[in-house]
């Protein structure tokens, strides 16, 4: 039996309808690229609009940087108020009664315990009167005669020459950051303000009961 076939243009046309509708269904290449492109272009142009990120901070208040030659002042004022907490505290100490009271006075004469009066005689707060004696008391001990705390007389000139070497290289190192103003304006009172602060340190240890 003979079968029959459709017309070869028949088939031809339905070939080429099936390959028309299998084209709309997928995507073209070049507007796939075209659409990337697009949106690569969006991106960067929305990037270049964004705010800048502002820049980082200078240095803040609370730093050796910021000292002025007024926080000389300041520490000293801080001193003889932290001297007189001191001294308070010693004499709590000698009237305790209790384990309790000779504890509390103790703890009150420590720097932490007297920071708060040097503080407010200082006129600045508790963080600032912190920085203020950590910073100064360094470079005035630097700066202060070495021959006023130590006996030189019997030790031989190179030991002498190396400890006055030491000492400049630590008080490089003390005043590294701080204002030239700060460091001229200290250097003809480190010597007092250094016997000032070893005073503070001996009373402390003596109210404390440490020493006698």
């Amino acid at each position: 039996m003979m079968m029959s076939f459709p017309p070869a243009r028949a088939t031809l046309r339905l070939l080429a309808a099936t390959a028309f509708l299998v084209a709309c269904g997928r995507p073209d290449k070049t507007d796939t690229a075209d659409s990337a492109a697009s949106d690569t272009s969006a991106s960067a142009t929305a990037a270049s609009t964004q705010p800048a990120t502002p820049a980082a901070a200078g240095p803040a208040n609370n730093t050796p940087a910021s000292l002025t030659p007024d926080d000389i002042d300041r520490w000293q004022k801080g001193m003889d108020a932290e001297l007189e907490a001191v001294r308070k505290a010693g004499a709590d100490l000698k009237a305790a009664k209790t384990s309790n009271d000779t504890l509390t006075a103790m703890m009150a004469t420590n720097e932490m315990s007297t920071r708060d009066a040097g503080a407010k005689a200082a006129g600045v707060d508790p963080e600032r009167y912190q920085l203020i004696r950590t910073t100064l008391s360094s470079v005035a001990a630097d700066m202060s005669p070495i021959e006023n705390e130590m006996n030189l007389k019997d030790m031989p000139a190179s030991a002498v020459a190396e400890l006055k070497k030491g000492r400049e290289a630590s008080l490089a190192q003390a005043t590294a950051g701080l204002s030239p103003a700060l460091v001229d304006s200290l250097k003809p009172r480190a010597a007092a303000l250094r016997k000032q602060s070893l005073t503070l340190a001996a009373e402390r240890l003596k109210a404390s009961g440490a020493v006698k």
